[in-house]
């Protein structure tokens, strides 16, 4: 007979919250694999993404990320990569904790069945306008709701202890994805039903192990109806991955199966109402700023929409950006308009200003940009210069022009080059660094594609 209430709750703290990034991308890569090769060709750009990035992004829409102190104002501890704004993430889960605007979603049933119908009909939608990268990212959210749904996101004591080795690769055999419906309004309703088929089988896989610890699915239940995280399930938990860990091992690998039959079903579905094949972007215009917000003067949340920070050096806590307003003052360190992106006290490694990768531009090899900002420094040491970030389909920087470095005191410069895409670049986005250890100011972003 094995104790419960014998097992010592300091060790509750080690059960994480849930499946991680490497779990999510296991299961959305068996996903894809499970497509036939025609239909899976026509997403192979974003494949890598989709599986690596997008199905990871309702984890990453959270208030901390670009904050210091780990998101919990702990003073020690380093800052945040600003993950959420660099991909727009709150736009593609309709949801922004900072402006409160948008719908929420737990990542757990019930309110699953409600969002994975809703990010799949954005998926279609994106799609059959040709937009291939926001159709995949919507497609990245809604896979990330069932895979929740499939590790016991309604019955938390479970799920924050639901895990296998991922040491080891989740091989889950060979299955055949099924088209859900002939129409986008049909399929969600089959999709609910699979996601409702998945849920009872994973009960059914893992309710085995927990019997074996004297606590039965049936009880956990009810005893989620009356504390959201009770001890008692908690203790089963550790207590079933500590005793039977072949068996919870093994349970655990049938709900990321059956998770990614039911995502595959899904892709499939979606990727049979996409235009055939895919259509490619038209060559951007000759002769046009092609920079989305290129003055800073459209407000995002909290900043200049389109743009994001980039903390070079997580561990600074000194260095500061600011989407700067001019003032009253004489001297206004604004080239037009009321606005401009600041560096302040910057580390040796730097302070950027990055186009979000929404607001990034599709390119085609030979062609050729003429980019150009202006600048304003007020600095001792350390300079501030423009960079165009050239990426493969993956997202991959595999070039980065720059411009020459702007340095001292000064007044506003201009800041310009040319270039020409590379072989295998795919996207292009700006860049503005400062190491200054006073301030910078950017301004007036230019990027034009040239003969």
């Amino acid at each position: 007979m094995y104790s419960l209430h014998h097992l010592p709750l300091l060790l509750l703290p080690t059960l994480a919250l849930g499946w991680g990034g490497t779990e999510h991308s296991q299961i959305s890569a068996e996903a894809v694999r499970f497509v036939p090769e025609g239909l899976a060709a026509l997403i192979q750009p974003e494949a890598e993404a989709l599986t690596h990035l997008y199905c990871e992004f309702p984890d990453q829409n959270w208030p901390g990320y670009g904050q210091w102190g780990d998101g919990n104002a702990e003073p020690y501890l380093p800052r945040f990569a600003d993950t959420r704004r660099e991909w727009d993430i709150s736009f593609y889960c309709d949801w922004n904790p900072i402006t409160r605007e948008g719908v929420s979603y737990p990542h757990s049933t019930p309110r699953a069945y409600e969002a994975v119908p809703k990010y799949f009909l954005k998926a279609v939608e994106a799609w059959k306008a040709g937009r291939l990268e926001d159709g995949a990212r919507f497609l990245g959210v809604a896979m990330h709701y069932i895979e929740d749904s499939a590790a016991f996101g309604h019955l938390q004591g479970v799920h924050r202890g639901l895990h296998w080795d991922t040491r080891q690769p989740l091989n889950a055999g060979d299955y055949t994805p099924q088209k859900l419906g002939d129409t986008p309004e049909a399929a969600v309703l089959k999709i609910v039903e699979r996601m409702k088929w998945m849920v009872e089988a994973t009960e059914t896989a893992v309710d085995p192990v927990f019997t074996k610890v004297e606590m039965p699915l049936s009880e956990v239940k009810r005893l989620t109806q009356l504390d959201p995280v009770p001890k008692e399930v908690l203790r089963a938990a550790i207590l079933a991955k500590h005793e039977f860990a072949a068996d919870m091992d093994l349970a655990t690998r049938a709900c990321a199966t059956a998770s990614a039959q039911v995502c595959a079903d899904m892709l499939l579905t979606a990727l049979s109402f996409a235009p055939k094949p895919f259509p490619q972007p038209k060559p951007n215009a000759l002769g046009v700023n092609l920079v989305f917000n290129p003055s800073f003067e459209a407000a995002g949340d909290e900043n200049a929409e389109g743009w994001c920070l980039g903390w070079l050096d997580l561990n600074d806590k000194t260095g500061r950006a600011e989407w700067y307003r001019a003032g009253t003052h004489w001297d206004k360190p604004v080239k037009q308009g009321a606005r401009s992106a600041m560096v302040l006290w910057a580390p040796e490694k730097g302070i950027e200003w990055r186009q979000t990768w929404r607001r990034a531009l599709r390119v085609n090899p030979g062609e050729s940009y003429r980019a150009s900002a202006w600048v304003k420094s007020r600095t001792e040491k350390g300079s501030s210069h423009l960079t165009l970030e050239l990426s493969d389909t993956s997202y991959h920087a595999i070039a980065q022009p720059k411009s020459q470095p702007a340095t001292g005191k000064g007044d506003w410069t201009e800041l310009q080059f040319e270039t020409t895409i590379p072989p295998d670049a795919r996207w292009l986005r700006v860049i503005l660094h400062s190491n200054a250890d006073g301030a910078a100011w950017f301004d007036e972003v230019s990027v034009v594609r040239v003969k």
